[in-house]
């Protein structure tokens, strides 16, 4: 039996330009970010940091959008979320440009405030041909009426704010410091000024920033061992990079909400579904607390602005009036992490923790488990009170032998989320459209629902059930029952 969804629930699929928008085509290439830096830089390759893999070598969105979409459109999408490239518009620096700052003692920014010349002035900076190239992609996404959920920041920083490789060799002499410097919050609230008043006709939802979770962990806890920029592992700087994101999201809502109070403003995390290896009170106690440092320590500074500065599981510092919350929250689910507790009085409670492996793993060797997904949209539902959107789920699939029933069973759980557990679930990204760039992995990892030869897209397996799927507005359940 069909287990229908709701009627103004979103199907789509999402992309992220870094690892998409490139492509062999010279006007594609995005060379002025962090992670294009990073990921050509031989050194970096040279210690395996990165694949050596290049985004150059990618589907090339930027002059191929148009299949994209269309192929969106035949799958039944009715919504889509791709982002913005702030190196592409802004490949030089936007630090003389003045706006009004509010901080407070420590320096955060927590409002700010515009001059009547301060987008005449940025538009004296900004490549303007590559705005144009946007706004015509958003307006060919609007004319095939799919609702557009765009995506302010996604993970790659102008190199103006940060430069990587220095922040690897000698991080406290690197002037570019990206996320762990209070002033990149100020240019991020420049940015979206300038997004809101370039792009906001054709924006449905707006997403402020991608996993700012996975920035702080895996590029400054886990840097040398996941490869994410700047490869440090500093737990000091990663609580610095957290607290920096959520004045960043903070900033961004106030300004959208400002401008329009009426826009959808939200933010996306990643939230694996954490569970203790037996059913103990020292695994329990241990969960809670992976939990809470690897996302509800961000969504609660970001959404109410409560710190734990020493990563001790207690909010040691509160600033509510300085937040304005989000509107909801995106949930990017990939996998289960089965976590065991470490019996060791000699160090802390960041130590006393080991992930095992995957039991049902897919290429990379995450673990799939379609039952976390429900568990987690009720979880952030329960605690944070706001709608919640899948804005990521996929898997690493090469041969396609996962895929379908990937989706099959995650969809069947998000059902029971929405229906038996009454979540406000508001849609479903899958995670990707095609094959792409994957970060420090390159392109080892296949996530598409499509397959790319020579610049044609092809169906799969995956794609036609994802396409009945949004067709019926519904998966099928033969376990399913009405009454």
């Amino acid at each position: 039996m069909l287990r229908k969804f709701p009627d103004n629930f979103m199907f789509g699929t999402a992309t992220s330009p870094f690892q998409v928008e490139m492509g062999r085509s010279d006007n594609s290439i995005s060379s002025e970010s962090d992670w294009y830096k990073w990921s050509h830089d031989s050194n970096i390759i040279q210690k395996t940091y990165v694949s050596g893999d290049f985004p150059d070598d990618g589907p090339d969105f930027w002059n191929n959008y148009k299949r994209f979409i269309d192929a969106s459109i035949d799958m039944g999408n009715n919504s889509i979320r791709i982002g913005i490239d702030w190196a592409r518009i802004f490949k030089t620096s936007t630090e003389s440009v003045d706006a009004v700052a509010s901080k407070n003692e420590k320096g955060d920014v927590y409002a700010m405030s515009f001059p009547d010349n301060f987008i005449q002035r940025m538009d004296s900076i900004a490549d303007n041909d590559a705005v144009k190239h946007y706004a015509e992609i958003m307006e060919y996404i609007k004319a095939r009426n799919l609702k557009l959920i765009l995506t302010a920041y996604h993970w790659p920083l102008p190199i103006w704010l940060h430069d990587p490789v220095k922040c690897n060799q000698d991080f406290a002499n690197c002037r570019e410091k990206g996320w762990a410097d209070k002033a990149t919050v100020e240019e991020f609230g420049k940015y979206t000024y300038y997004l809101y008043n370039k792009f906001h006709r054709y924006v449905d939802i707006w997403n402020t920033l991608n996993e700012p979770n996975i920035i702080a962990i895996n590029g400054y806890v886990y840097g040398n061992l996941e490869g994410f920029p700047p490869g440090l592992s500093n737990f000091s700087i990663a609580v610095s990079v957290m607290r920096n994101l959520a004045y960043a999201h903070n900033i961004a809502y106030k300004i959208i909400k400002a401008l329009d109070h009426s826009s959808q403003v939200g933010i996306n995390v990643a939230v694996p579904y954490f569970q203790p290896e037996m059913d103990t009170p020292e695994n329990r106690f241990i969960v809670n607390y992976v939990k809470h440092i690897f996302y509800d320590l961000y969504l609660n500074s970001a959404l109410y602005g409560n710190f734990d500065n020493s990563l001790s599981g207690i909010f040691n510092e509160s600033r509510p009036s300085e937040f304005a919350g989000t509107d909801f929250i995106g949930i990017d689910y990939y996998s289960r992490i089965r976590v065991r507790y470490v019996d060791n009085d000699n160090v802390d409670l960041r130590y006393r923790f080991a992930f095992l492996p995957c039991s049902k793993c897919s290429d990379n060797y995450w673990d799939i488990f379609p039952e976390g997904i429900r568990n987690v949209s009720r979880s952030v539902f329960n605690h944070y009170r706001k709608p919640v959107m899948i804005l990521e789920n996929g898997v690493a699939d090469a041969e396609g032998s996962l895929r379908k029933e990937f989706i099959e069973k995650h969809l069947i759980e998000l059902h029971k989320a929405i229906k038996e557990d009454y979540i406000p679930v508001k849609g479903y990204f899958h995670w990707s459209i095609v094959d792409n760039y994957e970060w420090a992995r390159g392109y080892k990892d296949k996530f598409g629902l499509y397959k790319i030869n020579n610049g044609e897209f092809v169906k799969t397996e995956a794609s036609e059930f994802y396409s009945k799927i949004c067709h019926d507005h519904g998966v099928e359940d033969s376990d399913f029952k009405t009454y």
